[in-house]
């Protein structure tokens, strides 16, 4: 069995609501015999990135106790797509996979997110060749 994190993020949402969204993400983990820990913060802005459950989510990362990280859509992390697409770098830094129960390939967020460094190293190489000059 897999063991996995689910994370979600909560903004201005009943207690109904977050139940609601917490049984589908654990239903989504028991359809996919999923071992899991949920994680999830609620939140006055999804730019907030100040978030304790993250926060110790990333540190359980860091000490290899998941291999895949659970969400119900790429805006549960953050609505900063610089954040996700740094949060999905971190993963991948880390071994982790992340798996959207929305149905989305996040592996365009990747491939963007690639693509935008080596743009900008290619730019930070071309502004050093100019000042050296």
């Amino acid at each position: 069995m897999e063991k996995v994190a689910v994370y979600a993020s909560f903004k201005n949402q009943n207690s109904k609501s977050i139940e609601y969204s917490l049984k589908q993400l654990a239903d989504y983990c028991l359809m996919k015999n999923y071992d899991y820990t949920i994680y999830f913060d609620k939140v006055k802005s999804r730019l907030d990135l100040n978030r304790k459950e993250l926060n110790s989510l990333k540190e359980d990362i860091k000490n290899k106790e998941y291999s895949k990280v659970v969400i119900k859509d790429i805006t549960q992390l953050s609505r900063n797509t610089v954040y996700n697409m740094e949060f999905l770098k971190f993963l991948d830094d880390n071994n982790c996979q992340i798996e959207s129960i929305d149905g989305l390939d996040l592996t365009l967020y990747k491939k963007i997110f690639y693509r935008f460094n080596e743009k900008k190293e290619e730019k930070e190489r071309w502004i050093t060749k100019l000042k050296e000059k």
